[in-house]
C-alpha cells in the first residue's frame, strides 16, 4: 500500500476522473509485466481515481478471489481462445483477439476520461485512439518497447522491407494521435520525438516493489536452495526465453566453463526459444545447466535471491529498444548482474550509474565466461555490487516514486492542477 497523503485525491465522487488501463496480461497472470499494472492500478485507485482494467483471462469465481482487494468488480477479462499457445500465429491470433475485445467492450463502457494502452500487443494503439477518438477520451501511449525494430531483432521481419516500413508507420500514427507518450526510457522519448517531432513525452522508468523484492537467504527463505540446484556460485537467467534474448550466448559461456566444478547455470522461464535451448545444451553435454519453468508469481523473490550472479542476455541491437524489468529484480534482491549489451545502451548506462555489474559486448560467450570467471574468483565483489545496486533501486526506482510521477502525469494530460508538489 502507498500511504503518501500526496497521493490521495479528495475529489467529490460523482467528479472522480475515470482512467482505463488496456493491457494483455494482468495480476493472477504470470508476465514481465503483471506486477507494474497491478501496482500501478492499486496505487491510482488509492489516489481516488476510478479505474477499470481491460485485459485477457478467464472470469472465474478463484481469478476474481486472487484479484487485490482494491481491484474488485474493476477488472474485466476476455475469454482468448489463442492466450498461452506458442508459435508466430497463435501469438497474432492472440493480438488481435484482445485488440478486438478491448474496441468493443470499451465502447459501453461509461465516461472514459483517460485511456491508458501498452505498446505491447503490437499496433495497440491504433484501435486504443479509434476508441479515444470515438468516447473523446484521452489517449496514453505507454511505450515499453521500440517495435517494429524489436521485430527485426526478433529475426521475425527484414529492416527496410514493406511490412516493416508499414508496421513503422502504424507506429507513427499511434505516436501522433496520443495526447501523451510515457516511456520507460530517456533514449525512448528521444525516439519519439525525433520521429514525431512535437509529440508530448513523458519518461517514467519501470520500478520494482522494494518491499516484496528484497534479499534473504535460505534460512529465512528454503526455497531458495532448491532454485539453487546444488551450485556453490550460482549464475541465473530468470525470464522470458524468446527470440530478443542471446541465451545461446550464456550456453557457449557455460560450455567454456564446464571444468570448472562449483559453477552453476541455472535458466527459470518458458518461451518460444527454451525448446531449442535446451536441444543445444543436450548437444553440448552440458551438466552445469538446469532449465526450470517459469514459476508463480508469489516465488518471485526467491527465486531472484537463489543466484550469486544475474545475466541478461540481449541480442546485438536489442538493448536500443528494450530495458528488461527483470534488471530491477537483481538489483531489489541485492543480486549483481551482468549485461550482455552495447555500452552506451540505457542498460548498460544504469548498470555503470548504480556500480551494480558489469556490461560485456552482446554475443560474446569468451568475454562472458572471463567476467563470470572473474566474479567468483573474488569473493565479496558480487556482494558490494549487489548492495550498491540495492541502494540504487530504493533511491530511483520504487514503487512508490514511480506511481506519484503517473499520478502527476494523468493530472497533467487532463489539465488538473499538480497535488502534493
Amino acid at each position: 500500500m502507498i500511504n503518501d497523503s500526496s497521493l490521495h485525491h479528495q475529489a467529490d465522487p460523482r467528479s472522480t476522473r475515470h482512467i482505463v488501463i488496456i493491457t494483455p496480461y494482468f495480476w493472477p497472470t504470470l508476465s514481465s509485466s503483471t506486477h507494474l499494472m497491478k501496482d500501478l492500478a492499486e496505487g491510482l485507485v488509492e489516489a481516488g481515481w476510478k479505474l477499470t482494467v481491460l485485459t485477457n483471462g478467464f472470469d472465474s469465481s478463484d481469478r476474481e478471489a486472487l484479484d487485490p482487494v482494491l481491484l474488485k468488480g474493476r477488472i474485466h477479462r476476455a475469454w482468448n481462445p489463442f492466450l498461452r499457445r506458442l508459435g508466430v500465429l497463435p501469438k497474432l491470433g492472440e493480438y488481435l483477439w484482445f485488440m478486438g475485445y478491448f474496441l468493443l467492450r470499451g465502447l459501453f463502457l461509461w465516461k472514459i476520461d483517460i485511456l491508458f494502452v501498452a505498446s505491447s500487443p503490437p499496433l495497440a494503439g491504433l484501435p486504443a485512439a479509434l476508441l479515444a477518438r470515438v468516447k473523446g477520451a484521452k489517449l496514453v501511449y505507454n511505450l515499453q518497447d521500440i517495435f517494429p525494430d524489436s521485430a527485426v531483432v526478433a529475426g521475425m521481419l527484414s529492416p527496410g522491407g514493406r511490412p516493416y516500413r508499414w508496421l513503422r508507420r502504424a507506429e507513427e500514427i499511434t505516436y501522433r494521435a496520443a495526447d501523451l507518450v510515457a516511456s520507460i526510457s530517456p533514449s525512448f522519448s528521444a525516439y519519439v520525438e525525433r520521429l514525431v517531432p512535437g509529440t508530448q513525452v513523458a519518461t517514467i522508468p519501470n520500478w520494482v516493489d522494494t518491499d516484496h523484492i528484497r534479499p534473504r537467504d535460505a534460512s529465512e527463505d528454503p526455497a531458495i536452495t532448491e532454485f539453487r540446484r546444488g551450485g556453490t556460485f550460482v549464475v541465473q537467467y530468470a525470464g522470458n526465453i524468446g527470440f530478443m534474448q542471446s541465451l545461446e550466448t550464456l550456453l557457449e559461456a557455460a560450455d567454456r566453463l564446464k571444468e570448472v566444478r562449483d559453477i552453476r547455470f541455472v535458466f527459470i522461464g518458458d518461451g518460444n526459444a527454451k525448446a531449442s535451448l535446451q536441444d543445444q545444451a543436450h548437444r553440448l553435454g552440458l551438466t552445469n545447466c538446469e532449465f526450470l519453468p517459469l514459476q508463480p508469481l508469489e516465488q518471485v523473490p526467491s527465486v531472484y535471491n537463489a543466484c550469486d550472479l544475474g545475466v541478461i542476455p540481449l541480442k546485438p541491437g536489442a538493448a536500443w529498444i528494450a530495458v528488461p524489468s527483470k534488471t530491477w529484480n537483481y538489483l531489489a534482491a541485492a543480486r549483481p548482474v551482468i549485461g550482455c549489451v552495447e555500452e552506451g545502451s540505457p542498460l548498460a548506462l544504469v548498470i555503470m550509474e548504480s556500480r551494480s555489474g558489469s556490461v560485456v559486448p552482446p554475443g560474446d560467450p569468451e568475454r562472458l565466461a572471463q567476467v563470470i570467471l572473474d566474479y567468483r574468483n573474488a569473493p565479496g565483489r558480487a556482494g558490494l555490487e549487489g548492495r550498491q545496486g540495492r541502494a540504487y533501486v530504493e533511491e530511483n526506482l520504487s514503487r512508490r516514486t514511480a506511481i506519484l510521477r503517473y499520478h502527476q502525469m494523468f493530472r497533467r494530460v487532463l489539465d488538473l492542477p499538480p497535488e502534493g508538489l
